[in-house]
């Protein structure tokens, strides 16, 4: 079974591809679920950092945004910045 990382902005867990070397890695992944596209920095197949490029809100649905927002507010998970 391959590395996992969650995503900030579906919260569901997505592979890090097969051919990524996880020892030393700095890149980017998309998830698997929703089409967003994460920066991540592995470290010894551990997640260093972790940040939203972009979004996946053509894959998203309004629905399972909010539900997700309104999940990742109450467990303090992360904070969305205004961007405008």
């Amino acid at each position: 079974m391959g590395m996992k990382v969650e995503c900030l902005v579906c919260l569901k867990e997505t592979t890090i591809p097969k051919n990524i070397n996880t020892e030393k890695y700095d890149g980017q992944i998309t998830c698997r679920e929703c089409g967003a596209l994460l920066q991540v920095k592995l470290v010894k197949s551990k997640v260093e950092q972790c940040k939203v490029v972009m979004d996946g809100k053509t894959r998203l649905s309004p629905e399972k945004a909010g539900e997700s927002l309104k999940q990742a507010k109450g467990e303090r998970r992360f904070y969305l910045e205004d961007k405008s």
